[in-house]
């Protein structure tokens, strides 16, 4: 006895469902895309400051050794010229050693945040040298680790620090205070300067891409809130800190 199939009508895509689909997608792709030329744009800028760091100590090291070697024979050498190329070697060994600095590595891909207030100074002590600026860090009386990419941390904090230096150029006594505490889960981080105040209606407009209140090119504020949130974090403006005209807070998470 033949039975007849029970007939199942093919399922049919709705177009509309399917182009939301499609719209997701995109917009998933060009966040990631966006994420990843952040990332490189990060790497690229680290590679040239570390190549900037370097040549600038070493090559003033190796000029001044050579216009010694090159100019006096070994009879003619006097004490003071040997302690010259003693202190230049030393200059060198020295860069080589906060060479590292700059470059932590860690099997499990985290690093302790005074490591990156060593590279942030490093980065940026020729700039507080010549501004006659002082800074001032405050430690959390913890150690604390982050798991991020070190390279793309570090871009952040230099471009705020930047922007605090270039705020500062016109200051008598110029400061930068860099402060941290930890919250639950957070690490609250204060970067404050007593430079070029910014109108509190600007607070946010800052972080917007091609503004800036400083000359700039718009792109370091804008640059850093953006790896700050791709990290999970947060960054916005203050003006609230007594002793400084303006206050960076940022958040990022720690590894308990």
């Amino acid at each position: 006895m033949n039975r007849k199939k029970k007939y199942i009508p093919k399922s049919r895509h709705n177009p509309e469902v399917q182009a939301r689909k499609i719209d997701l997608h995109r917009e998933e792709l060009r966040q990631i895309k966006k994420a990843v030329e952040a990332l490189t744009f990060s790497h690229d800028n680290h590679i040239s400051y570390l190549g900037n760091f370097a040549r600038h100590d070493i090559k003033n090291s190796i000029q001044s050794m050579d216009s010694i070697l090159s100019t006096t024979t070994a009879e003619e050498i006097t004490e003071q010229q040997i302690l010259s190329l003693k202190t230049n070697l030393k200059v060198i060994r020295e860069t080589m050693e906060n060479f590292s600095k700059l470059v932590p590595y860690s099997k499990d891909e985290k690093f302790e945040y005074r490591n990156l207030l060593i590279a942030v100074e490093l980065l940026s002590r020729n700039d507080f040298y010549n501004g006659k600026i002082k800074l001032f860090k405050v430690y959390p009386e913890e150690e604390i680790y982050l798991n991020l990419p070190f390279q793309s941390v570090l871009q952040m904090f230099n471009n705020l620090i930047i922007n605090s230096i270039k705020s500062l150029e016109s200051t008598e006594k110029p400061i930068i205070q860099i402060s941290a505490h930890t919250d639950s889960e957070k690490l609250n981080i204060e970067i404050s300067d007593n430079g070029q105040s910014i109108p509190e209606k600007d607070n946010e407009r800052i972080f917007e891409f091609g503004y800036s209140t400083t000359g700039g090119s718009g792109i370091g504020l804008y640059h850093a809130r953006y790896l700050c949130e791709l990290f999970n974090g947060s960054i916005q403006l203050s003006n609230t800190k007594i002793g400084f005209s303006k206050t960076f807070l940022i958040h990022l998470p720690i590894i308990e």
